[in-house]
């Protein structure tokens, strides 16, 4: 790295040695000093370094500088519950993967009759298929899968890279991939780290069947936003493609033949799990005894369960899946920042710090003086033009905990409708390729150069933050009463 690639990770150095030195400002403790100064070099080295080795440097200067017990640390990091449900989800999707299925899902939805010979409706199933199967996988998985469907097909229709039409069909498929991780708890970090937050915060914990109900229509909203833009901002020449790609993807289809019995398995695996997760929700007093054992056993043990079962279950004389697939399947920086973010996240929320009150001076007369709509599109502005430069959860994490505390102490609005949008905003990386891995693939493939994304992602944080205000916001705030 030359210097000027070590100027915000110097930065970092910097704040925090000013703030172990310096003496308590306001409501800071010295405690809280040390805290924050942690937070914000931690923030730093996130966004120039990566959000892996930072996030254990991270834990290493939180126990150094005497802030935790490096058994405290552990506890708050590694030791939360999220580490083991989020290697256990990425084993279900690398179940899905491996077997097959995924792709099958992918192709299945645009080899429907209607979609034939019409171009907008190919793409806009493409897309709706990237977007429901992006529900249930990671963004990583998912753009993967429909990645290595339209890559061959562009080439067979004469495309080449850097053409708009390939362009703008390679960035809405990450674009998709992102959007779709607000949709369900299922395999996204970000989401459930929050809901994790607004239990503890609240003392509403969030259900996962409420956060799907409010979750699946903003996602195909936000789709039918996005074939808009393509479609009248963009505006792409369509003229290759429709019938051709029709009779490719029919093809590619024809190869995968009927469905396997590893696809089957894999399948009805994933959906054990997930009815596992949900049931608790929805059978209520209907089946109390169930209802009473399945939140004993919490989410952590149907996703090891599932993932360990398609280890056991052989097809063929072969795994699903093997254990060493699922390890290379699941995406360890995202597992080393949530241990980060957690282990942060406790510390900030602690009364001895004077973090939240000394944030809480600042925001209180916005949140009390401006009316709600407008504290409510800077909270969402903040949001989403961070995370289209760093990490979703760090995005998600940082406002949550500056705003929600200040929304909570002073009564204004629904804290929990609050925080699903913060959610929902952070999951809306559309514009660099740092700002989530999905964005990274799209533009490491060569077909989307990064001056064209972020060109139109750019043009997308109003429309974006206008949606999740009139639309986003009253429907969580139904949801979550």
């Amino acid at each position: 790295m030359n210097g000027k690639h070590w100027l915000l990770p110097g930065l970092g150095v910097i704040l925090l040695l000013i703030f172990v030195v310096l003496p308590p400002i306001g409501a800071l403790t010295p405690l809280g000093m040390k805290v924050f100064g942690i937070f914000l070099f931690t923030t730093m080295w996130w966004a120039a370094l990566g959000i892996g080795f930072p996030s254990f440097v991270c834990l290493v200067l939180i126990a150094l500088l005497g802030v935790m017990t490096p058994t405290e640390v552990f506890a708050a990091s590694w030791g939360n519950w999220l580490i083991l449900f989020l290697i256990g989800s990425f084993g279900l999707s690398e179940g899905l993967r491996a077997s097959g299925f995924s792709r099958r899902f992918a192709l299945w939805f645009i080899t429907l009759p209607f979609v034939a010979g019409h171009p907008w409706r190919l793409l806009s199933m493409f897309l709706l298929a990237c977007t429901l199967l992006g529900g249930i996988l990671s963004l990583t998985v998912t753009c993967v899968v429909f990645m290595t469907i339209a890559e061959p097909m562009l080439a067979a229709l004469g495309y080449k890279r850097g053409d708009p039409f390939a362009a703008m069909l390679m960035m809405a498929i990450g674009w998709s991939a992102t959007a779709s991780s607000a949709m369900t708890p299922i395999s996204h970090a970000t989401n459930l780290a929050i809901m994790d937050f607004v239990g503890k915060d609240t003392g509403r914990p969030m259900s996962w069947v409420l956060w799907m109900v409010a979750g699946i229509p903003l996602a195909l909203l936000t789709l039918g936003m996005l074939l808009l833009f393509y479609r009248y901002v963009v505006r792409p020449d369509l003229s290759k493609f429709g019938a051709m790609a029709v009779d490719y993807v029919r093809a590619e289809a024809a190869k995968m033949g009927r469905m396997k019995t590893e696809e089957k398995v894999a399948v009805a695996v994933v959906l054990l799990v997930i009815a596992l997760w949900t049931l608790p929700s929805v059978a209520g007093n209907v089946l109390p005894d169930v209802t009473a054992y399945l939140n004993n056993m919490g989410y952590v043990i149907p996703a090891l369960g599932g993932g360990s079962l398609l280890c056991i279950i052989r097809v063929k004389n072969r795994p699903i899946i093997n254990f060493r697939d699922w390890m290379v399947g699941v995406e360890w920086d995202t597992v080393a920042l949530c241990g980060g973010i957690m282990a942060l996240t406790e510390i900030i929320g602690n009364p001895k710090t004077g973090i939240i009150q000394f944030l809480g001076d600042i925001f209180r007369p916005i949140a009390t003086g401006a009316p709600f709509t407008v504290f409510l599109m800077i909270i969402l502005f903040w949001t989403i033009v961070q995370t289209n430069m760093m990490s979703n959860l760090v995005s998600a994490t940082t406002v949550y905990r500056v705003m929600v505390p200040v929304a909570i102490a002073t009564g204004v609005g629904n804290p929990v409708a609050m925080a699903f949008i913060i959610t929902a905003g952070a999951n809306y990386a559309f514009a660099l390729p740092s700002a989530t891995t999905s964005t990274a693939l799209v533009t490491g493939s060569g077909w989307v150069p990064v001056g064209f994304m972020l060109k139109y992602g750019i043009l997308l944080i109003i429309p974006v933050v206008l949606l999740l205000t009139f639309i986003g916001y009253p429907l969580a705030a139904l949801v979550f009463r």
